[in-house]
């Protein structure tokens, strides 16, 4: 119970590598799979009152580019390009991170196996 509390704090606080990518994972996977008209509006801006601010829209075109219409995803707002140019070496930069401490731990394992063996 307290490794589930423990990685539950690392996502939403986006402290780890291990907690980007199960928060990006999950967003991913929640946004692919709600309605399009659900996330008409998400906008703290558009709550406010204004009519335009850069980051209204890009929840939904994230949408539309997980769903493969990259022209839709551009009107509807073209940061998102700049955002996934940003974002997506950042979570192959953890992915990375999680593969070498794997990798290291697993080899660590094996040394202290043969050490014991001996």
């Amino acid at each position: 119970m307290q490794r589930v509390g423990k990685l539950a704090i690392e996502t939403i606080g986006l402290q780890s590598a291990r907690g980007r990518l199960v928060f990006f994972c999950a967003a991913t996977f929640i946004i692919f799979l709600v309605p399009y008209s659900l996330l008409g509006n998400l906008s703290l801006w558009q709550r406010l009152g204004l009519d335009w601010a850069p980051s209204i829209g890009l929840t939904r075109a994230y949408w539309l580019v997980l769903h493969l219409d990259f022209q839709a995803a551009w009107q509807r707002n073209p940061l998102i390009y700049a955002v996934m140019t940003v974002g997506f070496p950042l979570l192959i930069k953890d992915i990375i991170t999680l593969w070498q401490r794997q990798k290291a731990s697993a080899s660590s394992e094996a040394s202290e196996a043969q050490s014991v063996q001996q």
